[in-house]
């Protein structure tokens, strides 16, 4: 009888290890995965220079172009000449125009790690479209967004 239930307690502590075990697992893999997606996504450097550029890009027309899905913007859309040195200086390769909250659009047109910047973007807030910066630091892709707002004046 002893020798029995000594078998069936330790039956139930490697049950109750290896389960500990895989949940202890499961929350450290998701906490790698977030911290691979903030790395490369929305740093808070890039957030400033992205409303910096929004507020500069408002003055000098960003309105007019708030029509579309996904709208690439480049320094000939805009009538001032600081524009590429403002772009190099941030390291910006490309700017788009987002609609807010877009599910379907064709992904084929763009680069995959922009894809999966997009389907990573929460759509909790109310603005009508994001300006997304693409910044080449290094040999990485990184992106950073900011809401805009269509002014109806």
């Amino acid at each position: 009888m002893k020798r029995g239930f000594v078998l069936l307690e330790t039956i139930i502590v490697i049950t109750f290890v290896t389960v500990s075990l895989l949940l202890l697992y499961g929350t450290f893999t998701s906490m790698v995965d977030n911290s691979k997606k903030n790395v490369l996504y929305d740093d808070a450097t890039h957030i400033y220079q992205m409303f910096y550029l929004k507020e500069y890009l408002e003055l000098n027309g960003l309105q007019d172009y708030l029509k579309g899905d996904i709208v690439m913007l480049s320094c000939d859309d805009f009538n001032f000449n600081s524009c590429k040195s403002i772009l190099k200086e941030f390291s910006l390769e490309h700017i788009y125009l987002v609609k807010y909250g877009l599910q379907d659009y064709d992904e084929e047109h763009y680069a995959s790690s922009f894809n999966q910047y997009l389907k990573s973007l929460s759509n909790k807030d109310v603005y009508d479209y994001r300006l997304v910066g693409e910044f080449l630091i290094g040999e990485k892709y990184q992106y950073a967004s900011i809401g805009v707002m269509i002014n109806e004046s």
